[in-house]
């Protein structure tokens, strides 16, 4: 193909440095070409994966945890043991570090607001909760933040005793 440009009428009738020109525009076309059509959207999807990893990261861990709920029921212990009361409730979110903005109790419901808490330790409370006190999560509303493993919650339990 290149031959047959060069022996061409129309390339030998320029001048050395028109076919100068020429080809270094050609070039710089090619160079366009290539950027948009190859190295462009390769560009964008990796910013489109960086820009969801941090929610895939946090459904990960979704499911990580309900695939720990699944795998563990509550213990014959937590069947046997008191009905929580607020004291007991509040001293074990304080011992997992995640102290909420609201809670409530009421009628064997508790439901519990937090912002901007660690889901990780969230899950965990919430497993303990069901192994020891036998209480199972009813409805739940989760918001991923910026930062990973961060999010916004309101989690509402039930006793799996007083169950109707």
């Amino acid at each position: 193909m290149m031959q047959r440009l060069l022996d061409s009428k129309f390339w030998r009738e320029r001048t050395a440095r028109e076919q100068r020109l020429l080809s270094a525009g050609s070039a710089v076309l090619l160079l366009i070409v290539l950027l948009l059509g190859l190295i462009e959207p390769a560009l964008e999807g990796r910013q489109a994966w960086q820009g969801a990893l941090p929610q895939l990261r946090a459904e990960r861990a979704q499911m990580q945890s309900f695939a720990e709920q699944l795998g563990s029921g509550a213990s014959p212990a937590a069947r046997e043991s008191r009905p929580i009361d607020r004291a007991t409730l509040e001293r074990s979110l304080t011992d997992a570090g995640i102290k909420p903005a609201s809670l409530e109790l009421s009628n064997g419901l508790i439901r519990a607001r937090w912002s901007d808490v660690s889901f990780s330790a969230l899950n965990r409370w919430l497993l303990q909760m069901q192994r020891e006190q036998a209480l199972s999560v009813i409805e739940a509303n989760i918001s991923a933040r910026e930062r990973v493993d961060r999010v916004d919650a309101t989690v509402s339990l039930r006793s799996l005793r007083s169950a109707p």
